[in-house]
């Protein structure tokens, strides 16, 4: 559903609610880039659509852990200051393959065990943490997600995993 006058789309009421009562890990496809190759910024219409899904959770009272964290590229840095003013960037995400490895060494376990960190860790008390990064199918348990589109993460805790808990493109 197209909100009237917002040009990104709105989540279901129940998602909504989901958003609204906290918990979750948000892992966001960053918006879209002004090139598809190197390591570009965001076009115009990435950068607006950003800032609008940023003042749409504000309007909604979807609280959020800040700084959000986002992969070192710009694309992602630019769609989390858009979207949401304060960003820390995390290397882990731009490493996001480690994540299903099976035996990884040296970086590659690093990277994967930040990033499994990042996942199970349950955000404070009705808040959410935001994560900016690309796309992903965390080991093809979902499909890929479009320019700002959103895997919702239920953590269960260190060394408890994760689920996903749905997904939605804005």
């Amino acid at each position: 559903m197209n909100m009237t006058g917002t040009g990104i789309n709105q989540p279901p009421a129940e998602m909504v609610n989901q958003l609204q009562q906290g918990g979750y890990v948000l892992y966001f496809r960053h918006a879209q880039p002004a090139e598809t190759s190197g390591d570009p910024g965001l076009s115009s219409e990435g950068q607006e659509k950003a800032a609008l899904l940023g003042n749409w959770m504000r309007e909604q009272n979807i609280k959020l852990s800040l700084p959000v964290l986002t992969s070192p590229t710009h694309r992602t840095q630019e769609t989390g200051k858009a979207a949401f003013q304060s960003i820390r960037v995390e290397e882990a995400l731009a490493h996001m393959d480690t994540l299903f490895m099976e035996n990884p060494a040296g970086e590659a376990l690093e990277m994967k065990t930040r990033l499994v960190t990042l996942l199970e860790s349950i955000p404070s008390e009705s808040t959410n943490t935001v994560l900016v990064a690309h796309s992903f199918s965390f080991n093809n348990q979902i499909e890929a997600r479009p320019y700002l589109g959103l895997i919702l993460l239920k953590p269960k805790g260190e060394a408890q995993g994760y689920e996903i808990a749905g997904a939605f493109n804005f």
